[in-house]
Parts: structure tokens; C-alpha cells; sequence
């Protein structure tokens, strides 16, 4: 990713996404002295979740509610800029809750129709052709790793089959620190197959260090 389209998801990027259980998501959200605190402890476990300037503070904001899903959502402010908290169990872009998503997508490993899908879960076939679609548009190593730094020196890599759509594929994965650092699908075992699939891992390690080269 080049520096403008760096800089253009940065000014876009005004979501943080945060562990929560719905029930302890609906239990809290309600009254800011209680969701305050539940950011305070997310900040403390989790801060590379949050922009870097929330060591400084922030405001809680207002609370509106989605129209796509009917759930109350917050905003606070951090160092100027408004950012939105989504709850883990919804996804991107409010597009569903993830256990209604989870289920549903189960059967596409056995290659059911988007038109059978939308017969039993709702919703019309593009909207599942589209949930299906956009799984993979996210770096993993940059939604993993914030700073540069932390990319591990040492990795480890394996390939685990399993099958897509009827056909069997494998699923080169790389790890490291333990935490999944990498997955791609490569259709086969052969060398080209495989070496196309680690290459995710590489490039979306040198959108976020250029210089990355890790050791065997």
C-alpha cells in the first residue's frame, strides 16, 4: 500500500473494534460511567486496538442508534477525532451479527447456493454473495501488528487441507509470537501453489515494514 492510500485509510479509519459478549455489551452500554469503564479495561489489555493518542485521555461522546441492527452504539474522542466502538460480535459496517453470519456461511463449505442461504437465513442472495466476498479484505498482519517492531523474527509454517466448494484446497498459514500472522489458500501442494500463497504473509508484512525479512 503506497503512502497516499495509506493516508486515505487512516483518515477513513474511524472504527475501533472491541471484544465484547453481547450480554455484557447490553448490560453496559446504557450508562457512560459503566461503558467508560469498560473501555478503560480494553485500553489496559488491549491498546494497540485504540490510536495511540488515547495514552492521553479521551471523551466519551454520543450514543445513537444503528438502523441496520437496532443496537445502540457509542462514540468517543481521541485527541480531537470521533471514533465509533463496534462490539465484536457485529461486523463490519453493521452488516449482521456474526453468529447469524457464522452460521450461515458453515454451509458454503458444502457449496449450498447464495439463493438457498437467503431461503433460510433471510436476507436476499447478494447479500450473502457479498458477506462471502469481502472476508478476505483485510490484512491480517496489519490488523494484528501495530507497531513495525513487533513483527516476529522467527516464524513458523505449515499447511493444513481441507476442502472449498467441494474441492480440495490447503491453507498455508503462517504464525508467530503466538498469534496467526497469516492464512492463504493455495489449490494444490505444489512449490509455485504454495510459495504464492506465503507470499500474503510478505507482502502484507512490508506494507507495514519494507525492510522485513524474518529468519528461519
Amino acid at each position: 500500500m503506497g503512502n497516499a492510500d495509506t493516508a486515505s485509510a487512516t483518515r477513513n479509519n474511524r472504527t475501533i473494534c472491541l471484544p465484547f459478549s453481547q450480554e455484557d455489551y447490553e448490560a453496559n452500554i446504557k450508562n457512560p460511567a459503566d461503558f467508560r469503564s469498560c473501555i478503560d479495561k480494553r485500553i489496559e489489555l488491549f491498546p494497540e486496538l485504540f490510536p495511540t493518542e488515547v495514552a492521553g485521555g479521551y471523551l466519551m461522546k454520543d450514543i445513537y442508534q444503528s438502523k441496520k441492527l437496532s443496537i445502540p452504539l457509542r462514540r468517543i474522542e481521541v485527541a480531537g477525532i470521533s471514533y465509533s466502538i463496534r462490539p465484536s460480535f457485529v461486523m463490519p459496517y453493521l452488516t449482521g451479527v456474526t453468529n447469524d453470519i457464522e452460521k450461515a456461511l458453515f454451509f458454503r463449505k458444502f457449496n449450498v447456493p447464495f439463493w438457498a442461504l437467503s431461503h433460510v437465513f433471510g436476507k436476499d442472495s447478494m447479500y450473502w454473495y457479498r458477506i462471502e466476498q469481502t472476508l478476505g479484505r483485510n490484512s491480517i498482519v496489519g490488523t494484528t501488528v501495530k507497531d513495525p517492531d513487533d513483527i516476529p523474527e522467527h516464524l513458523g509454517a505449515d499447511e493444513k487441507h481441507t476442502w472449498i466448494l467441494g474441492e480440495k484446497v490447503y491453507v498455508a498459514t503462517t504464525v508467530g509470537k503466538g498469534c496467526i500472522l497469516g492464512t492463504s489458500i493455495a489449490k494444490d501442494a505444489g512449490e509455485q501453489a504454495l510459495k504464492d500463497a506465503y507470499q500474503v504473509f510478505k507482502d502484507e508484512a512490508r506494507c507495514i515494514k519494507p525492510d522485513y525479512s524474518p529468519f528461519p
